[in-house]
């Protein structure tokens, strides 16, 4: 059976945000780059630190909250995505003056989302000793896929007005993992694959009363039916580095009870936004719905 997720809608920072709605959301940020200089292959933690520079900018009370408050960070972080021609060695990214590049960065509390939205173009980042000029910020998936704003409820009542899907068919776009007592767990359980997400649903105070631990049992009675991948390692600094999987995977939802299969339509909807797994906020668990 096919099914259409609810997308994430174009929408305008100072058309919806305001007291009364509280909004998530995707934001693509173009970038330039100002001068030239490298950085490692694997840059999320670098872009981590971006991230909560720019809360602390807009309000270092909730750079300091999310800091310290919060063990599941309320924003995720894509790595760069860059030209194929640029070149990498020792496990190093070479950028050059000029070079354009696109930052992918998801808010999953309004709070956040306003900090990232409060950048304008011209704004100058530094990443490590590489500056970054932006020159657009999209919401808008009709210009840049997997962008856009939506309200937690309005992706609720999407979810549940949907038919129940009998397949649910991700992406892992970019390294995944999750964790098993004190090791890296490279492998999309169903249970620890909607388990996480529904963590993170209750843990962010999203809408809805979600049985999380109920629905970390129920998605053991999901069947996976056909996968493609790859393990992968990622080196994140010299003493610390996590073991991941990326690929395809399609898993069968016929022996779900049925309330819980729009649960897991509106997880899997969720996951574009929260990513799935570990580390989200460091380039890791970037997920994409095949439609």
């Amino acid at each position: 059976m096919s099914y259409n997720a609810p997308a994430i809608q174009p929408a305008h920072f100072s058309q919806h945000m305001n007291q009364e709605e509280k909004m998530i959301g995707a934001i693509v940020f173009e970038l330039k780059a100002v001068n030239s200089d490298s950085l490692p292959l694997h840059h999320g933690q670098q872009l981590h630190g971006l991230c909560f520079k720019i809360m602390e900018d807009f309000s270092p009370a909730l750079a300091d909250h999310v800091h310290k408050e919060m063990s599941i960070k309320p924003f995720t972080s894509a790595m760069l995505e860059y030209p194929q021609s640029l070149r990498a060695n020792n496990n190093r990214l070479y950028i050059k003056e000029g070079t354009m590049l696109r930052w992918r960065v998801t808010a999953l509390q309004d709070h956040v989302l306003q900090a990232f939205l409060n950048l304008q173009p011209g704004h100058i980042m530094n990443l490590g000793n590489l500056q970054l000029e932006i020159v657009r910020i999209i919401i808008n998936p009709e210009i840049s896929a997997y962008s856009g704003l939506i309200e937690p409820t309005d992706l609720l009542a999407e979810c549940f007005s949907c038919v129940p899907p009998s397949v649910i068919s991700l992406k892992f776009h970019s390294a995944t993992t999750f964790r098993a007592g004190n090791d890296d767990f490279p492998w999309p359980l169903p249970e620890y694959v909607f388990g996480s997400l529904a963590d993170k649903w209750v843990a962010l105070d999203m809408p809805g009363d979600l049985p999380a631990k109920l629905i970390r049992e129920e998605a053991k009675a999901i069947v996976p039916l056909e996968w493609q991948g790859r393990s992968c390692k990622l080196n994140f600094a010299p003493k610390r580095s996590a073991r991941g999987f990326v690929g395809q995977f399609t898993y069968g939802l016929n022996h779900v009870d049925d309330e819980y299969q729009s649960i897991l339509l509106l997880l899997a909807a969720y996951a574009e936004l929260a990513g799935i797994g570990r580390w989200t906020a460091h380039g890791m668990g970037q997920v994409r719905i095949i439609r």
